[in-house]
């Protein structure tokens, strides 16, 4: 080869690989566009929701996915964007939730049953009937077989014999062991168990510990039936010793599960259970490959297949793809090669695979045991087992979970050669594999192929189907993920359910144990109150009375000393107000004395003609613990005009109040803002040097009245200080009425009334703000 042929080769392959990291990138950009424009391009959904006999049903909430959500209207219709693929939610308090996954944008009817009416219909059912209708949809609808079981349970629970109470639960283990929660299975047996212990209920528990991973927990309880082993029958038996193979197998005694295998098969050719035994032969095949044994294990392998083939088709694919994988374990891929293209023609007449293994008893205990043996087959073997499998792909169950359908036996080949470096034969396999994945809507067979395809394709140097299948490989694995995350989002919610009906199982039992407890003690008590004689029973009835007289004592005090509490906070409210009025009227008559002392009669008779319509509005409220706002304001008008009229020289006043007070229905405590508008007068104004002012503001904000009084006068500091003498030794009655006064409201009211006294300025000597705050 040419150094110019390696560089065009080494140029070629770079340029491929840039322009697939290109693609790689602009499909995760235009993922991004298409979720974020996911609202825009959304079509709407029309549906209806109706109950079983077709009546509408309203209010119902319907959500879907990025936070979309509509509700039926009176007739039972709704719309909501939605996107093919997605998944809405259909739910109401009176029904189950549906989750319903849109398939087409026809129009949608769901019906759903009325939770009490379902309920209704469980209860006229039979223990019988529950029974058999929860094995018939066992592996069809968990929840359904879940509600059945609950039912038998719950109908008549207080007459449900023990025998009745293990079959009900045995059936919620195999329920739970069918659906891979093998941890509620375990739970379930032994309470199966606790009522009526069988053999059959004891190996399937430790089945169940052995799928759960509680492998000394299985090798305990199979090895204490062993000890007893000729009260088992042949199926139990065989399944016995299959157990134990598999759990020394799982804790690597290989040597112990080789010899339990062997007992195992020796037991099922000689009681002619031929659907085992290819399985039987399979499991030692796996344990001598462990060992290093190959040859050994060739030979099971291939005796395995030669018993298949009398079994069924479906045990004998099953058995050569086991092989198949042996031999690429061991690098064998001729071998391997072989035996799929033989898997590939039976599969291809998949119509005449029977549907499950066919048993040899009408037993049912018999046959869910010999299951236990041949569920081995059910093990998947590579991460694409059941993934992007369209209904038609489930003709055979066991195949199906092995991940065995033609387009993944061609994959295997394909993979082969391409192991064996025979590229031309594995790109026609990968191709075929791709084809017939496409067609069965197998998504990850085909993303696996086109993957391949791309890869094997740049090897080939044929760039353009490199980029084709690069291209495709990273649509159908978006698509697949999408798809995983689906599954994974059903399987979850499902697994949720069904630990819900299992919770409702425990609360089943609970409350039976409950009653049976309250049933017990009672017997009890009634056995004790028999022997209580008439002596002690009028000892009681004494004890209860002077209890009941007691109890009506305290209560009785109690009210006594709440009224007289009360009685007296009015008492004390009243002589405050009493006190409060002789001050007043000993500050004004102050005021009308400094007049005649100046001579001025006609100012003199103002201010007593003013003084007296003040005076007669004090003692028409002083009875009152609140008076309407209006007239309080009425009243500090009337007052602050008699002030200012006397200091006119010593400031001006405002009085600001909220428009939205004009109507207001609010009610205040006389005389409470009076004293404190007094003391800012002659304590505060009335020695300033200059003129100054006050303003007395009214708002309302949040069901709250707050009052601002503010001066600009001298501050508290100074007012302190030029006191004389005489006043320092009197205290101040104005301001020591309002706090008491505004306590006694507060608390005989349910009251929140504040004073909040500041100064008004940034320095102490500029003036007082007090702010006043009544609640609604």
């Amino acid at each position: 080869m040419t150094k110019f042929t390696i560089e065009m080769r080494t140029l070629f392959l770079f340029i491929l690989l840039m322009t697939s990291a290109t693609a790689t990138t602009m499909a995760q950009e235009a993922r991004k566009y298409q979720k974020s424009s996911a609202d825009r391009t959304a079509m709407v959904l029309e549906g209806r929701v109706v109950t079983e006999d077709r009546k509408p049903l309203s209010g119902v909430n319907i959500e879907g996915p990025q936070g979309r959500y509509a509700t039926t209207d009176a007739l039972g219709y709704f719309k909501i964007p939605a996107n093919l693929g997605d998944e809405i939610i259909i739910r109401r308090s009176d029904f189950e939730t549906v989750y319903y996954r849109i398939r087409s944008y026809d129009d949608l009817e769901i019906q759903v049953t009325d939770a009490d009416e379902q309920k209704e219909n469980l209860k006229a059912l039979s223990y019988e009937t529950l029974l058999d209708s929860a094995q018939v949809y066992l592996k069809k609808d968990p929840q359904k077989t879940a509600d059945f079981l609950i039912a038998s349970l719950s109908n008549n629970a207080e007459v449900l014999s023990d025998a009745k109470k293990a079959r009900v639960y045995e059936k919620l283990g195999d329920l739970y062991a069918f659906n891979k929660q093998h941890d509620l299975a375990i739970s379930n047996f032994k309470e199966a168990i606790k009522a009526v212990s069988t053999n059959s209920r004891q190996l399937k528990l430790a089945n169940s510990y052995l799928e759960n991973g509680n492998y000394q927990e299985a090798l305990t309880a199979v090895n204490a039936l062993i000890t007893k082993r000729n009260s088992l029958t042949s199926d139990e038996n065989i399944t016995a010793f299959t157990l134990l193979g598999k759990a020394y197998d799982k804790t690597n005694d290989l040597e112990k599960a080789l010899s339990n295998y062997n007992i195992a098969l020796e037991l099922a050719q000689n009681n002619n259970k031929t659907s085992l035994i290819p399985d039987l032969n399979t499991s030692i095949a796996d344990v001598y490959n462990r060992s290093g044994n190959v040859v050994l294990a060739d030979t099971y392998y291939n005796t395995a297949i030669k018993e298949s083939a009398n079994v069924s088709v479906a045990s004998n694919v099953v058995n050569q793809s086991r092989t198949a994988d042996f031999y690429r374990s061991n690098q064998q891929y001729d071998k391997e090669i072989a035996l799929r293209k033989k898997n590939i023609e039976l599969l291809e007449n998949d119509d005449e695979v029977p549907l499950a293994p066919v048993s040899e008893s009408n037993d049912e205990d018999e046959f869910e045991l010999a299951a236990i043996v041949v569920e081995e087959t059910v093990v998947a073997m590579d991460d694409t087992s059941t993934a992007g499998a369209s209904p038609k792909d489930f003709i055979n169950p066991a195949m199906n979970d092995l991940g065995l359908s033609k387009q993944k036996e061609q994959l295997k080949i394909a993979e082969a050669y391409s192991a064996k470096n025979d590229f031309t034969a594995a790109i026609a396999s990968f191709t075929d594999s791709y084809n017939e994945a496409t067609k069965k809507e197998d998504l990850a067979t085909k993303k696996e192929a086109a993957r391949n395809l791309a890869i094997l394709y740049r090897k080939e140097g044929n760039t353009s189907k490199a980029l084709d299948y690069n291209t495709i490989y990273i649509e159908t694995a978006e698509q697949f993920y999408k798809q995983k995350d689906e599954e994974i989002a059903f399987n979850t919610r499902k697994a949720q359910e069904l630990l819900n009906k299992q919770t409702r199982v425990l609360s089943l039992e609970k409350d039976r144990e409950l009653t049976a407890n309250k049933l017990a003690l009672a017997q009890t008590e009634q056995q004790l109150a028999t022997q209580i004689n008439t002596r002690q029973r009028w000892i009681i009835y004494a004890l209860v009375l002077l209890s009941l007289l007691l109890i009506s004592l305290a209560y009785f005090m109690w009210r006594t000393n709440k009224q007289q509490r009360i009685n007296n906070h009015l008492l004390a409210l009243k002589s405050l107000r009493s006190q409060m009025n002789p001050h007043f009227i000993f500050n004004a008559l102050n005021s009308v004395n400094s007049y005649i002392a100046r001579n001025d009669e006609r100012a003199a008779n103002k201010y007593l003609a003013d003084f007296s319509k003040l005076m007669r509005s004090v003692l028409e409220n002083s009875e009152l613990d609140f008076i309407p706002l209006a007239k309080e304001i009425e009243l500090l008008q009337l007052y602050v005009k008699l002030e200012h009229e006397r200091f006119q020289d010593k400031f001006d006043y405002d009085i600001t109040i909220d428009p939205s007070l004009e109507n207001a229905s609010i009610e205040v405590p006389p005389m409470l803002l009076q004293p404190i508008i007094e003391n800012a007068v002659w304590h505060g104004l009335r020695y300033k040097d200059e003129k100054g002012f006050l303003n007395i503001a009214f708002a309302k904000a949040n069901n709250t009245l707050t009052v601002t009084i503010t001066d600009n006068g001298i501050g508290r500091d100074k007012s302190k200080a030029i006191k004389t003498t005489h006043q320092k030794k009197r205290s101040s009655k104005g301001l020591g009425n309002i706090d008491n006064r505004v306590a006694l409201l507060n608390e005989l009211h349910d009251a929140e009334i504040t004073v909040n006294v500041s100064d008004a300025g940034m320095t102490p000597d500029v003036g007082t703000k007090v702010v006043v705050t009544i609640k609604n």
